[in-house]
């Protein structure tokens, strides 16, 4: 199991550690196993202003849920009170193998870093079944053969984040450029332990320039 959070959540950082808190305190095994990872994503680029590489965080916005490569969800509802029952939210939840299964190939594509722009939107257009010119839809099928062997087993495909993240954690605190956007998702307790300058309203990730 793989959980996207903002790094940069806006209710602060206490109501998603402790969320995340409980969660691995319920399933001990799962974590030990490596069965739980949690990530946030952001992005490098350098300034034109100083030279140098700085950091900007993404914050994930939409709701999306893949279980089984075989049921989906994308929208706008929170699993809470207010997304469940106040606030007017949509999303859209499929039962449908081969639309989860390819939704979570380019979700996981895109954030370990595997694909280049051009062969990701190739793959996308190919999934969505977009027309394709010849060419283009060669080189999208063989875009996705690249990924079935490299993401097709859920669970060596979380330990891929999952290495990436530590290594763009590394990359991080080195200011050196990301490959993809994952970062693991660091508890305030687990960033002060890394060194990092962990604050309460906004994470460990690097504020962006005002």
């Amino acid at each position: 199991m793989s959980i996207l959070l903002p790094d940069h959540p806006n209710v602060g950082r206490a109501f998603s550690d402790a969320g995340l808190t409980i969660l691995r305190t319920a399933v001990p095994e799962a974590v030990q196993e490596g069965r739980l990872r949690a990530f946030c994503l952001a992005t490098s680029h350098y300034s034109m202003d100083d030279g140098l590489l700085h950091y900007r965080p993404i914050y994930v916005h939409s709701k999306t849920a893949i279980i089984d490569d075989t049921w989906s969800t994308v929208g706008s509802g929170n699993l809470n009170n207010r997304g469940m029952h106040d606030d007017t939210e949509i999303n859209v939840a499929t039962l449908d193998p081969f639309l989860a299964h390819g939704l979570r190939l380019l979700l996981q594509a895109e954030h370990i870093g595997l694909l280049s722009l051009e062969e990701l939107n190739a793959a996308s257009r190919l999934y969505r079944e977009q027309s394709l010119k010849t060419a283009e839809r060669a080189m999208a099928e063989k875009v996705f053969q690249k990924l079935e062997e490299a993401l097709h087993d859920p669970f060596q495909a979380v330990q891929l984040m999952q290495q990436r993240a530590e290594e763009n954690l590394e990359h991080y605190k080195a200011r050196q450029p990301l490959v993809g956007h994952l970062l693991p998702y660091l508890t305030a307790e687990e960033a002060n332990h890394q060194g990092l300058n962990f604050r309460e309203e906004h994470g460990w990730i690097e504020e962006p320039e005002n």
